[in-house]
């Protein structure tokens, strides 16, 4: 059967058009998906955002191996370059305001953009050159692609090492007030030399996962935030019966008047690794800040008190010292205007008593 001198034409930019267009549908669904942790999180979301790039364009070195499957591949592989472009692009405005010193917010993108263009320009000139040196065999093509994009990615790792982000997640507000809550002699002391500042913080921030919650140490439990209470049969070990009757006290002693004293989150202890901390929805971003002080104090209690005494004896210390903790937390360098501990459509609904 023949073929009119426009049907491949036609056939060819139809499989463009399609690979395109996955690719950018790809990208708006993930930053519909993603949002808030651009902010939250620009490390994480900035690191991953060079393994999809690189991903993607190994995948894109694999089509002349596979030319029956160009369609499939090519839509893969623009879809994982389209998140990429976009995580870096939304990452790079956060990034760039942690170097702004005076307000400086156009200069410091200026400056990050000719310095891309410039590396850019070097990568293409250093590509040419050991491309010229090269045969045109795919496989080899490969085989020196990966070297380089390990290099990158190396780099990219180790730079983000000196990003300091100011701004609060569970991660580095644990990082901050891990040595800056302690007890000593049974009583809980606040110590502000001991606050961590953004740059500190920095160096040991684990950004490589992403990080929801506190993992259980040093026998002491961890912390969970905003569990989704309709779903903590997910969570726990359902075995029997009395595991289910354990949760349900646990849920309603975590909101009962006597334990909540009217404070905008509720803290809840389910065996002795497990701490969970919910926001009502009318919580501010200082009561946010206060619940997580509170359940960090209640967990290093715990151990030298009873759970009912280690959680009244946290209370009455974070309130005793939360105020004078914020003021330390803010001349260490934190922003507190807005904590990145839990999307707010995860904050509960508490219908309190008339």
């Amino acid at each position: 059967m023949g073929l009119n001198s426009g049907a491949l034409p036609l056939s060819a930019a139809i499989n463009w058009v399609i690979k395109d267009g996955f690719g950018q549908f790809g990208g708006v669904i993930y930053a519909t998906m993603v949002g808030q942790k651009f902010d939250s999180d620009p490390k994480h979301q900035r690191f991953w955002s060079s393994v999809w790039l690189q991903t993607a364009t190994w995948l894109e070195m694999l089509t002349p191996l596979f030319p029956h499957l160009f369609v499939v591949i090519g839509s893969v592989a623009n879809v994982g370059k389209n998140i990429a472009w976009l995580a870096m692009s939304a990452t790079r405005a956060s990034i760039n305001k942690t170097f702004c010193r005076k307000e400086n917010l156009g200069d410091v993108t200026a400056k990050s953009g000719s310095q891309s263009t410039a590396a850019g320009l070097i990568g293409t000139t250093l590509g040419i050159v050991v491309g010229g040196t090269m045969d045109v065999s795919v496989y080899t093509l490969i085989l020196g692609f990966v070297p380089i994009s390990l290099a990158s990615l190396w780099g990219n790792y180790k730079s983000l090492l000196y990003t300091v982000t100011p701004t609060l997640n569970v991660e580095r507000a644990r990082l901050m007030l891990q040595d800056a809550i302690l007890v000593q002699n049974g009583a809980l002391v606040f110590s502000p030399e001991h606050v961590r500042t953004p740059r500190q913080v920095s160096k040991i921030e684990k950004f490589m996962r992403e990080i929801r919650g506190i993992e259980p140490e040093d026998r002491m439990p961890g912390i969970i935030i905003s569990a989704n209470i309709s779903k903590l049969e997910h969570v726990f070990p359902w075995t029997n019966s009395n595991a289910a009757a354990n949760v349900a006290h646990m849920v309603r002693d975590a909101f009962q008047p006597q334990y909540a004293w009217n404070e905008l989150y509720y803290i809840g202890l389910y065996t002795a690794d497990r701490l969970y901390l919910w926001y009502d929805d009318r919580a501010s971003d200082a009561d946010v800040l206060l619940g997580f002080y509170h359940a960090m104090a209640y967990r290093k209690l715990l151990g030298a008190r009873s759970p009912s005494d280690a959680r009244i004896e946290s209370y009455v210390f974070a309130k005793q010292t939360f105020a004078s903790a914020c003021q330390n937390i803010m001349e260490s360098g934190w922003d507190t205007s807005i904590m990145y501990f839990s999307k707010r459509s995860r904050f509960v609904n508490v219908a309190k008593p008339e």
